[in-house]
Formats: C-alpha cells, structure tokens, sequence
C-alpha cells in the first residue's frame, strides 16, 4: 500500500489536486458560516449543530485530523489549502530571512493562546457558526501577511497552531518521511531537494520549512507535501536509479515519541496549554465535572464581581489553560523532590513533559468520538437548509424532534472512551520508564510515575464513573 502511496505523490498533480479540492471546500465552509449570525446564546446552542459549516468543521474535519495526524502523521498538511495560499504569497513576497523570536516556536505558542483566550473564550468561534467562518479568514490572513514577508515556508513551520498541534501528536504515528537510504544522499551533487532554484515551485519544490530529508528523524515539522519527492526524481544532474530517495516509511507506532527528544521552552509551554485545554473538553462533557471544573472561576468571577462574559472567558481561561495544568505538572515533581529527586525543575519540564503527550492525544481522540457520534441526528436536516437558521428555529419551536442515537452507538462509545484512555495511560508509563532509563536508576524517580497516575485518572476515572456507572 505504501508503495502505490508514494507513487501517487510523485505524480504531477498530487497532493496539489487535493490541495484546490479542500480550497473549494474551505471557501463552502467560510461563505456557510457568514450566512449564519446570531448573538442569541440559546438559539446558538441549536445553530452550531444545523449550520453546515460549523457542524462540519468542529465536529468532523477537526477530530478527523486529529485522529488522522495520531495514526498517520501530517497528512491533513498534505491536503491544506493554506499551504498553497502562504507559498503563493512568499512566491511573489518580500523574502526575507525570518527573525529569532519567530525561529524559537513562541509565535505558535503565542498564536495559540490568542485562539483559546479571544478565540475559544471570547467570541465562542466554536459554538457560533459567523464567528468561526471569521476565524478561518483570519488564519487565511495571516498565513498571506507571513508568507509576504518573509522567505519561504514560514507559516506552516513557525507560526501555524494546527500544524503544530499535529506535529505533537504524529510522535505515535506509525508512518513517517523519511529517504529510503542516506547512502543516496550523501552521494548526491545536486541537493535538488533543497535547492534555493525550487523554493518557490508550488508542486516540485525543495523543502520550504528548513529540513533535509536524510536527517529527519521525527515527524514533527514535515509537513508531507512530498515536494522534496518530485524534485530528487526530477532534476537529477546525474542519473539515480534509487532516486526518489524521500518517501512516506512505516516506522513502528510511538516511535519517534520513545526517542526522548526533550521539548523546547515554547513546544513546552504549547504542550502544558493543551493538556488543560484537553481537561476542558472532557470534563465539560459531564454535568457533574463540569460544575467541579467551573467552580473556582465562577467563584472568582463572583468576588470580582465579573458580569462582562469576554472578561470572564478570560477568567476562566486563564484557571483551566494555565493554573490547572500547572498544578497537575507540578506535584508528580514535587513529590519526586521530597522522595530525593535531583531533578530541576526546567528539566522535568522539557524532558517528562513528553509523557504527557500520550494522555493527551488519547482525550482528544475521545473528545473526537464524543462530538461525530453526538451530532449524527442532525444530518437528516443538514443538507436541506445548509444555514441551519430555519432548522435551529423549528428545533426550538419543537417543529423538528431529533432522534437520540441507538443504544448499541453509545455502547460502543463508552468502550472506544475507555479503551484508547487506557492506551493512552499505558503509553504515558512506558515513556516515563524510557526516560528514567536513560536518565537514572534512583528510587525518587519513580514518583514520576505519578504523571500518567494523577493526569491519566482525571479522564480515565471520569471516564468510567459517567460511562459504565
């Protein structure tokens, strides 16, 4: 399968093809949404399910490639219209050599933020179909102004969240870029695969986000347009009967994650915001851990007296994105410092952090189960009124009755749920055990195990208590 996989690639209209296909689709998405406002928050809780935009982007394209990038790496960055978009842009741009702060990561980390606070919290882009055709604009607007300035790929290596979020979770990936034999490289006079002459070809390209295919050796920042695949088999200064070199490899599940690569400050920092991110979307599920999870910022919003709802996503933000997860990171440190630890706190940070990873890519895929399942009796009145505004009115009017799902679905969702938290868990403890290996043998560091106990238990336990009890 891989076979024909990589030769597909290396024909002259793939992935661009799929590239203007999810263009269209994109454009569909955006123009839905715009058609669709409202400020009503309970006739939006109606609207985000109709909408056909929204429904399909929350619902369906994001835990697609959530789901798609855990099992098999990158590959919605295969398909994503931005990446033609920011490339164009950098074709005819301004080219010009990226800055420091931009190289060192805190510009997604920074990104991120904006979406989850202003985003997420403020404007509810996933809950109101106008706002979140907005927030795709937005992405399209940026991804233009960074491609105009600056030299080659830099939004999708150094500014885009999404890919970076993918590029965290392709670590369990069981497929990888890779070249088929480094030999081929070394050897090679040409370096058409990164050649300053096909930087800017928006198909038979040389690498636009500052890799070289013999050396990569993680999944994280290929962004699989196979471009380095056309150029090594297309201008070759001297015949190479093994050349195309790069190809999509299988390379053993979570392998790159056992490789224990630390985290940077900002990748840190991104992977810390994301694990209480994860927290949010799961416990929100459940009345009963949501209340748990809503108390202290409601608390503090009622002795600050806060009524602004903008002023208090931010609130609220600010104790699930921030002080939660930092919490939760700090006492499997902390205990570990008591039982004779010598471990600093930076290096705890960047380096067990990774064992967070497994835990959170397995609460996104639940999350991921939970909405495409959930939403499924809206698609009998999806594509009649693709708005969703009459059919979110006659839903409220009781016109419209949605029928629940079967029992046997939601059976079988409580398994998937419980079954891919336990892996996640399971994952998390082997990581944990390779870093120690590595690092050292000392009895305090096995209080570090607590990482996937504690962290693991806030899904898992819930998990179990709403599904099966």
């Amino acid at each position: 399968m891989l076979k024909q996989i990589n030769q597909a690639i290396s024909r002259a209209y793939m992935p661009v093809s799929l590239k203007y296909f999810s263009l269209v689709a994109y454009i569909i998405l955006i123009i839905t949404g715009l058609a669709a406002y409202s400020t009503d928050a309970a006739f939006l809780k109606q609207l985000r399910n109709t909408n056909l935009g929204n429904l399909i982007v929350w619902s369906y394209w994001w835990p697609a490639i959530i789901i798609f990038a855990i099992f098999f790496g990158r590959i919605w960055c295969m398909i994503c219209p931005v990446e033609i978009i920011t490339t164009f842009f950098a074709k005819i741009g301004l080219k010009r050599k990226r800055p420091a702060w931009l190289l060192s990561g805190w510009a997604i980390t920074v990104f991120y933020l904006l979406i989850l606070f202003v985003g997420i919290q403020g404007f509810a882009i996933h809950r109101n179909p106008f706002f979140m055709a907005v927030y795709l604009l937005v992405i399209v607007g940026v991804s233009i102004i960074v491609g105009s300035i600056y030299e080659k790929n830099t939004f999708c290596r150094y500014v885009c969240p999404v890919g970076y979020l993918l590029g965290m979770y392709s670590k369990l990936s069981f497929l990888g870029w890779r070249v088929k034999n480094t030999r081929t490289c070394e050897s090679c006079k040409d370096k058409s695969c990164i050649h300053k002459n096909y930087r800017y070809n928006l198909n038979s390209k040389s690498c636009g986000v500052d890799l070289y295919p013999a050396t990569i050796n993680d999944n994280a920042n290929c962004i699989l347009c196979g471009g380095c695949r056309k150029t090594c088999g297309k201008y070759q200064s001297e015949r190479n009967e093994e050349r195309p070199n790069p190809q999509l490899t299988y390379i053993g599940f979570a392998n790159d994650l056992f490789q224990i690569n630390p985290l940077k400050l900002a990748e840190m920092v991104f992977v810390l915001v994301v694990s209480g991110f994860v927290i949010s979307e799961i416990w929100s599920e459940w009345d009963v851990t949501n209340n748990f999870l809503t108390y202290i910022p409601n608390h503090i919003k009622s002795i600050l007296n806060i009524e602004n709802s903008f002023i208090g996503g931010f609130v609220y933000a600010t104790f699930i994105f921030g002080f939660l997860p930092l919490l939760l990171w700090v006492i499997p440190f902390a205990i570990s410092k008591i039982a004779g630890a010598t471990i600093t706190l930076k290096k705890y940070f960047l380096t067990y952090g990774i064992a967070f990873i497994p835990i959170i890519a397995a609460a996104h895929v639940d999350k991921s189960i939970l909405k495409t399942t959930s939403r499924l009796p809206y698609f009998e009145y999806l594509f009649n009124d693709v708005s969703g505004v009459s059919t979110a009115q006659q839903i409220m009017d009781g016109k419209i009755v949605l029928h629940n799902n079967p029992l046997w679905i939601n059976i079988m969702v409580s398994g998937l749920l419980t079954l891919f938290m336990i892996a996640g868990v399971w994952i998390s403890i082997r990581v944990v055990k390779t870093i120690n290996s590595k690092n050292s043998q000392a009895l305090s560091n096995r209080a570090l195990y607590l990482i996937p106990i504690i962290y693991g238990s806030l899904f898992l336990v819930m998990i179990l208590v709403w599904r099966w009890m």
